[in-house]
């Protein structure tokens, strides 16, 4: 069978994990806590459903970016996690997963109905509202958690407002057997669950979004990075874009292509712009936290303009020198590091505080 293409850009989408070299995603119960937060908290996101278990997370997310740019926060912050849980360094999730573009009209119902279904039809649980590592719950609740949007899905579900978490729950008492393939979905050509007419429009939007930056403009754009991080370093644009001293190009183009990214500019565009590939500048913005400190990312942040006239005062702002982070406790989060890791980030609409899950930790067991 022909692989199917996959598609790009923001849009409802079902994701299926599983542990890197087969190995498992969660060791512990506060583990799953943990894998819970960051879900509902990535950049950029909103949590519409999940089911995790020890090998594997289905989750659906509706991303206002590219699936591939969640996917590189939600893997860093699993490393992040397990680092921090264990003092160990390991990639947690795998490379390879099933990632699907959802239709919510003609998908999203069906698609979360076989979700909450999924551990009955695995043999783990009698009845779906068993499983604690579900949205299940939260769906059958009549004033669900801010975190979870279950009013995309419930709307479909249920013509008015009344009653829905009971017609939810009736929904979930019939006889159900598994309709989409989640691995392959239900379009012909590409890995989605949706109508060749949606694809078609979808695809044009997409293509629309990458034509916003003319070849000219980002040009500019590249230029103006590198004239804004070469001043920073005390050094001359040139000099940053010299690949002849390897070290120093690869430790700091890295910048150039972040700057780039937070003005919307696709991976695409940059490959002749730096003679990389997508692979190689993914792996760049996903290694950033690690290699630059949190003051100069912010410090870049605050000074990044895209226009010419920005320069000078630039110029006049001096250089930054890059200082020595504080590791954060086991535990403890700070808010500005939720490029690192998207669950360290200050937000109120997501599981209980991460200190308490800890000392409850051994309280909490799956049913």
């Amino acid at each position: 069978m022909q692989t199917k293409m996959t598609l790009h850009g923001a849009g409802v989408y079902y994701f299926a994990v599983t542990g890197a070299k087969d190995q498992p995603i969660f060791n512990s119960v506060f583990e799953y806590e943990y894998g819970l937060r960051i879900l509902s908290r990535v950049t950029g996101t909103r949590l519409l459903a999940y089911v995790l278990d020890e090998r594997q997370m289905q989750f659906v997310l509706r991303c206002q970016r590219d699936w591939t740019e969640v996917m590189d926060d939600i893997q860093a912050a699993f490393d992040s996690m397990h680092e921090r849980c264990w003092h160990k360094r390991r990639q947690v999730l795998s490379d390879q997963g099933v990632v699907l573009l959802v239709d919510e009209r003609v998908a999203l119902t069906e698609l979360i109905l076989q979700l909450h279904h999924s551990p009955v039809h695995k043999g783990k649980v009698a009845d779906a509202s068993l499983w604690p590592w579900s949205s299940d719950r939260y769906y059958r609740e009549p004033t669900p958690p801010a975190w979870l949007d279950t009013e995309s899905m419930l709307n479909l579900l249920v013509n008015g407002r009344r009653n829905r978490a009971q017609h939810y729950i009736d929904v979930m008492k019939a006889p159900f057997s598994p309709k989409l393939d989640l691995s392959h979905g239900s379009h012909p050509m590409y890995q989605a669950l949706a109508r060749d007419q949606w694809v078609d429009q979808h695809l044009k939007k997409e293509a629309l979004t990458q034509s916003a930056y003319s070849r000219t403009d980002v040009q500019r754009l590249f230029d103006d990075a590198c004239q804004l991080v070469a001043r920073q370093f005390n050094l001359t644009s040139a000099e940053l874009c010299d690949k002849h001293n390897r070290r120093r190009f690869h430790h700091l183009m890295p910048l150039v292509i972040w700057l780039l990214r937070e003005r919307g500019v696709h991976l695409d565009a940059m490959t002749k712009l730096v003679d990389e590939d997508e692979v190689r500048l993914q792996l760049w913005l996903r290694n950033l936290p690690a290699d630059h400190t949190r003051n100069i990312r912010d410090k870049l942040a605050r000074l990044w303009s895209p226009s010419a006239p920005g320069l000078a005062a630039i110029a006049a702002a001096g250089t930054v020198a890059e200082e020595p982070e504080a590791e954060p406790e086991s535990g403890s989060e700070s808010a500005d590091n939720s490029a690192a890791d998207p669950a360290a980030a200050d937000n109120s609409a997501g599981p209980d505080n991460l200190n308490a899950v800890e000392t409850e930790a051994a309280s909490v067991t799956p049913h």
